[in-house]
Parts: C-alpha cells; sequence; structure tokens
C-alpha cells in the first residue's frame, strides 16, 4: 500500500531481531496457517481486528491463548504492577476507599498478568481490614492462570491469616457485581481496527497475502488498503465509527492528513456495557496507554498507535512471528467515557498514572520504605532500595509510564477513589 502504514522491520530486517526456537517458529506456522485459511475464505482481505483476533486469542494458538512467558525480564514486556510493589499498594488502597463508601463488596481483576498485582492488593486489603468480601480473577488464557493461582498459593505464608479472602477465578463476568472492577493494560490488547487517509476519506487498513511464495511453509502477510464501500464485513461500522472522529476532530479543528494512519477499538462500547449490566453499583477502573481523542488521533501521531513487543523489542510489525509477540494500540480514552456514559455510567476521574499514583500517596510510602529501618525490622539492602526508588520513577516519569498511561474511572452509584483529586484531566475529553 506504499508507505501508508507503520513499518515495522522488513523481512530483510528480521535477521537482527530475536528469534525464535524452533518449537515456536513451528507454533507460529500453525497460527500463521490459520489466518491465511480465515483470509482465504473471507476473500483475499481480513480486517485488521480480525486478524489481531486470531493473532492473540486464537484457542490454543494466539498470543494470549497458549504457553508462554509474556511479562518480566524473560518475556515481552514489563508492566507496573512488575515494576514496582508500590502500584498494586496505592491502587488497593483506592479500591479500599471505594470498597469502605459501599459498606463492603468484591474486585474482580481483568487480564491479572503474572498475579501480582493481585498478591500486593490482597495483602494491603488484609493489612488495612479491607471490607472485601470477594477478590475475583477473570483471565481467557489458561498458561496464565495456572501462573496466577502458583504466584498467589506461594504468597500465603503460613499459617494462613484467618483475614485472607481466598482468590477465585472466572470464566465470565459475575452478576450481579458489587465493587470494584480493575483491568490494567486489558483495553489496548483489545482488537482494533486500523484506517488510512486517502484523498480525504478514511479507508480501512486490513491483511493480505504478501507477494511471492510461503518460506518456510510461513503465509507472510501485509497490509492492504481498501476504502469501506460496503463490500466487505464490518465496512458500515468503520464507515459510521470513522464519522464520529472526524466530526469531533473537525470541530477541534483539527484535519487528519494525506496518509496519516490510526486505530480505534470497535469492540469497547459493548464491551463497557456488558461491565456496567453486571454492575450493581460500585466503580470500573481502568489503566491503560492512550490519550483523549483529539490528542490520539492527529497529524503529530501520523504513523498511529499500533506497537508490538517482542523480547522487549518494540516495532511497528505485527506481521512478525504470529503468536510469538504481543499488539496493542493506545486506548481513545474519550471513546472509553462515551462508551461509559452510554451505559449509564459517571465519568468520575481521570488522570494520569503519575497523577492517580501521586495523588494515592506513593511517595510517602516510599519514603517510608527508604527509611532507616525501626527496632525489630530488617533492613533494606542498597540493591532493593536502588531498585525500589527506581521502579517509582518508571511509573512516574514522563519519558516514562508517568503521561503514557492514563486512569479512568467509570463509576454507578459511588464516588471517586480520592486519588483523582490531584490530577482531574476530564475536561480535556
Amino acid at each position: 500500500m506504499s508507505g501508508a502504514s507503520p513499518r515495522g522491520p522488513s523481512v530483510a530486517d528480521r535477521g537482527t531481531w530475536p528469534s525464535p526456537g524452533a518449537e515456536a517458529a513451528a507454533h507460529s506456522r500453525r497460527l500463521a496457517g490459520v489466518i491465511g485459511s480465515a483470509l482465504d475464505a473471507a476473500g483475499g482481505w481480513l480486517s485488521f481486528a480480525d486478524y489481531m483476533q486470531l493473532a492473540l486469542y486464537a484457542p490454543g494458538l494466539g498470543y494470549y491463548a497458549a504457553g508462554a512467558d509474556k511479562f518480566g525480564e524473560a518475556g515481552d514486556f514489563v508492566t507496573a504492577p512488575e515494576i514496582s510493589p508500590l502500584f498494586a499498594e496505592v491502587c488497593a488502597a483506592q479500591i479500599d476507599g471505594v470498597l469502605r463508601a459501599l459498606g463492603g463488596g468484591e474486585v474482580l481483576e481483568l487480564g491479572p498478568g503474572t498475579g501480582r498485582f493481585a498478591a500486593g492488593a490482597l495483602a494491603e486489603f488484609r493489612a488495612r481490614g479491607t471490607p472485601i468480601t470477594g477478590y475475583s480473577l477473570l483471565e481467557v488464557s489458561p498458561d496464565l492462570r495456572s501462573r496466577q493461582q502458583a504466584l498467589l498459593a506461594a504468597s500465603d505464608e503460613p499459617p494462613v491469616d484467618a483475614r485472607r479472602i481466598p482468590p477465585r477465578w472466572l470464566d465470565s463476568l459475575p452478576a450481579p457485581f458489587r465493587g470494584v472492577l480493575f483491568a490494567n493494560e486489558v483495553i489496548d490488547a483489545l482488537p482494533c481496527e486500523r484506517f488510512v487517509m486517502r484523498g480525504g476519506a478514511a479507508w480501512r487498513l486490513g491483511v493480505g497475502r504478501a507477494a511471492g511464495a510461503a518460506r518456510d511453509d510461513m503465509p507472510r502477510f501485509e497490509w492492504r488498503a481498501r476504502p469501506a464501500d460496503g463490500a466487505c464485513t464490518g465496512d458500515a461500522g468503520f464507515v459510521a465509527a470513522m464519522a464520529q472522529r472526524l466530526d469531533d476532530l473537525a470541530a477541534a479543528g483539527v484535519t487528519l492528513p494525506e496518509g496519516c494512519c490510526g486505530e480505534f477499538h470497535p469492540q469497547l462500547a459493548a464491551w463497557v456495557a456488558s461491565l456496567a449490566d453486571v454492575l450493581e453499583a460500585g466503580l470500573l477502573l481502568f489503566v491503560d496507554y492512550g490519550l483523549p481523542r483529539t490528542q490520539l488521533l492527529h497529524p503529530d501521531r501520523a504513523m498511529g498507535s499500533l506497537r508490538c513487543h517482542h523480547r522487549h523489542h518494540a516495532h511497528g510489525d505485527p506481521f512478525l512471528w504470529p503468536g510469538l509477540q504481543d499488539i496493542t494500540a493506545w486506548v481513545d480514552f474519550t471513546a472509553l467515557a462515551e462508551a461509559g456514559v452510554a451505559a449509564g455510567l459517571e465519568v468520575a476521574g481521570f488522570t494520569t498514572q503519575a497523577g492517580f499514583l501521586l495523588g494515592g500517596g506513593i511517595e510517602a510510602r516510599l519514603a517510608a520504605r527508604l527509611a532507616p529501618p525501626t527496632a525489630g525490622e530488617a533492613a533494606l539492602g542498597e540493591v532493593a532500595r536502588a531498585q525500589l526508588a527506581q521502579g517509582v520513577r518508571r511509573l512516574l516519569l514522563p519519558g516514562e509510564m508517568g503521561e503514557a498511561v492514563k486512569v479512568m474511572a467509570l463509576a454507578k452509584d459511588c464516588g471517586a477513589p480520592t486519588a483523582f483529586a490531584l490530577q482531574d484531566l476530564r475536561r480535556g475529553l
């Protein structure tokens, strides 16, 4: 499609990237074969959302549906709960306040990763005597679920505290639910549509087979742009979504130039509605990479926000080793707010991750950890002290996660956590 999309490593460049082992490569070939069959069944063009759904969630083969190290130093990326234990502590302290205001309730965590957030949050709840009636984890990956179970079992120190709330794993949303639903870096992994501006109109960026024969029995894919003229499934929804976005941008004085790319999450509104349907009272608390719409879809971000992560290399090629790399796109927080309001929720808070953590007292927690130990306390070693301080810097600094990651609370018959009081960015939505 002649340079209209972000360019990741080309086929010639792929030798410079970490190569998978034979078993992992075979796994990727199997998934590529499934994607190729779906593409052929669709007539030679597949929406990027459909490609991303298969690449991440195809049963037994997709990145999140198969066993592989994803988080931490041995995986592909590191999330906030892995960077610092203070992230879970601060968030849990804010959740504690919400549950007390509700007179007690549950916590439901979506996409729990390694389980490290749950372990830290449960410890904070026990220390505070939080009126929590249950902690549930909704995980689509059997491999990650087993890792979460192992970590949380290991985090219990005998004798088991009588205040312990045993976590439980769910296969679907509970109903009804009263309490706080927490999701860290979940929305950015929902399948996204991609577009490119052509002649003043938004064309759909999808996937086709790359020219030339497959190598090593591995189907090869490439970007294909086409007008949303009704010939393919999803064209009508794409046109409606893009018309709203372009109208909003025009009202803000923003015009996307020729060749400008971007993304949106077509499942977002229905997904938020499903969460709101089961929420009797309480809060949906989202932490994710993203921006308000007029900042996200902007000429300054002409290549969009699509990013892939493979062995701690961030790049823009979603066709590199399907099933072995994460694929994400930044969240349109305006769309998230719109979805919440449409589902009967209130936008109770919106701020940066730095604003939320600072408002939640992370600096005081760090100072307490780094202070000289009192009698009977074990001293924190120099390496541990440096790691703790460095982790907090990564969470807070603008050049790290502090500004790129945002926090939003959608509420039903419930007030916002106090951490949002430091920096209220709702007017920017």
